[in-house]
């Protein structure tokens, strides 16, 4: 049983790269959105990327409910400036 669920989670691994291989053909579009999803503060405008996010990636459940607890701004408040690579991100945009 535990090699079926192994392989099932694998198939559906290769899947989401399969799909993913075809949805990021636009690269240009990619990028924006996720610029746009950084830059925005947490929220409604967040959340309105979340489909495009998750079709553009084909992101698995857990990576999808990982995005929503950050646009929701849950991450931020858990995780703060200091610690991840997102503590960058200002020094990188001159946001303070």
């Amino acid at each position: 049983m535990e090699q079926i669920t192994l392989l099932k989670s694998e198939v559906r691994r290769l899947e989401r790269n399969q799909e993913r291989e075809k949805s990021v053909a636009n690269l240009e579009y990619l990028k924006n959105v996720l610029l746009q999803f950084i830059f925005l503060r947490s929220g409604s405008e967040r959340q309105a990327l979340l489909p495009v996010i998750h079709t553009m990636l084909q992101l698995s459940p857990e990576e999808k409910s990982k995005l929503a607890a950050i646009a929701q701004g849950e991450e931020e408040s858990a995780g703060s400036r200091g610690s991840g690579w997102t503590s960058y991100l200002h020094s990188w945009s001159g946001i303070r």
